[in-house]
């Protein structure tokens, strides 16, 4: 099969591959070609390494940073097979339109939805900002089908969610894009604008779904809500090769101190996981909901010339109390599934606008969502009970009473972290 000299050193085993290479392509009874050999070696090589890393193409390579870029210009919906509207942005074209989740899209452009490919389907909706797109919709409860005329705008990729609840502050974070922390900051200055700064008794933060993205936005994220220490440890091959990340002494908590839960739930990956462990570890937050999803790898992406690359695995997440993410999830301080009651973990580390906005607010990358609502979430509902008892908790040790804020009737609040 091959009769050269056998390299010498790491690479000797190539020769082996290069038999094999020559055997398949001279002898094989399916043919391919030499770059579908080689793709299809490369892949199975990266695959053998873990569930994260990949070889991934040139139009994937766009979306990762699309995805980390954080906006697009479209017109604002999340499209299922079938056509079927998963979700609309609030304030963007669709919302604006009266399109909603259920709402199912038959034809683009006078192309049926049935003979368009997911991916198409997302490259049809997409498009320069100004352009118009023709849809024909069905509304979830109707069967007459009406045609509307959208014009695509910039739009967030994954916008900040805010809600006031009481004298309580929500924000939600669907992802860590390059955008996540000024977004942040942004959404909870609004926030004790609107409720007033003296009058804010407490933020949630709700990280349930976020995949994760970028560690540094995370870092960033943690670290705007403790005022110093380690935030999150990666460890390489080595026990040499470990990159520590920390806020020096003297930071400011964003919150001034008050109170803060973040929602998780199975969902929760990744960068969001570094958020939470941090924020839990340092005992700086109480932590909602159900176990998180347990991927503590950190990708390292390496482009070749041709627009492809390889996305590795180079580091593993480590908390800053020594706990590793992967496989293993966080687990909440408060067990509250999403429909379920609240039970505590058995641990001894825890202590006793409108949807209708104008284009501007949401290239801004901040909305209002009027969905948020604590009478059908179970875990934010605990989240808020929790905060109540955090406040009379200290309200008892100042001998003053706590400000109040509205909850939806239920279960007395379990005690948790504060």
């Amino acid at each position: 099969m091959w009769t050269g000299n056998a390299p010498e050193g790491p690479y000797e085993a190539l020769g082996v591959f290069g038999a094999a290479f020559h055997a398949i392509r001279a002898r094989a009874a399916e043919e391919r070609s030499e770059g579908q050999l080689v793709d299809a070696a490369i892949s199975g090589m990266i695959a053998s390494l873990d569930p994260y890393s990949g070889y991934v193409t040139a139009t994937e390579l766009q979306a990762f940073d699309e995805e980390d870029t954080g906006s697009y210009a479209g017109i604002g919906v999340t499209v299922e097979a079938g056509g079927r509207i998963r979700s609309a942005l609030p304030g963007a074209p669709a919302a604006r339109a009266g399109l909603r989740a259920g709402t199912i899209i038959e034809r683009i452009d006078g192309l049926p939805i049935h003979a368009i490919d997911r991916t198409r389907i997302v490259d049809l909706l997409r498009g320069e900002p100004g352009t118009a797109v023709r849809v024909q919709v069905r509304p979830p409860e109707g069967h007459l089908a009406t045609e509307i005329v959208l014009t695509r705008e910039w739009l967030p990729l994954h916008p900040v969610r805010t809600r006031m609840l009481g004298t309580v502050g929500y924000v939600g974070l669907d992802h860590f894009d390059d955008f996540a922390t000024g977004r942040l900051l942004a959404a909870v200055a609004d926030l004790k604008a609107l409720i007033g700064p003296e009058a804010i008794s407490g933020l949630i933060l709700d990280l349930r779904g976020n995949p994760g993205g970028l560690v540094v936005q995370a870092v960033a994220v943690a670290g705007a809500f403790l005022g110093r220490g380690e935030i999150v440890r990666l460890v390489g091959r080595g026990p040499r090769d470990v990159e520590r990340f920390a806020r020096e002494p003297g930071g400011r908590d964003l919150v001034d101190g008050l109170p803060l839960v973040v929602l998780v739930d199975g969902d929760t990956a990744s960068a969001a996981e570094i958020v939470a462990a941090a924020l839990q570890d340092h005992r700086r937050a109480t932590l909602v909901g159900t176990r998180t999803y347990g991927k503590g790898a950190v990708q390292t992406t390496y482009l070749h010339r041709d627009g492809r690359g390889l996305r590795l695995t180079t580091a593993w997440v480590v908390t800053p109390a020594g706990r590793k993410v992967q496989g293993r999830g966080i687990e909440p301080d408060l067990v509250v599934a999403r429909g379920g009651d609240a039970t505590m973990r058995d641990d001894d580390a825890v202590p006793a606008s409108h949807p209708e906005q104008d284009a501007t607010s949401l290239q801004n990358g901040i909305t209002e969502d009027l969905r948020i609502d604590p009478a059908g979430d179970a875990q934010l509902a605990a989240a808020l009970r929790h905060l109540e008892t955090v406040l009379e908790r200290r309200a008892g040790r100042t001998g003053s009473r706590p400000p109040g804020f509205d909850l939806p009737q239920g279960t007395r609040a379990p005690d948790g972290r504060e």
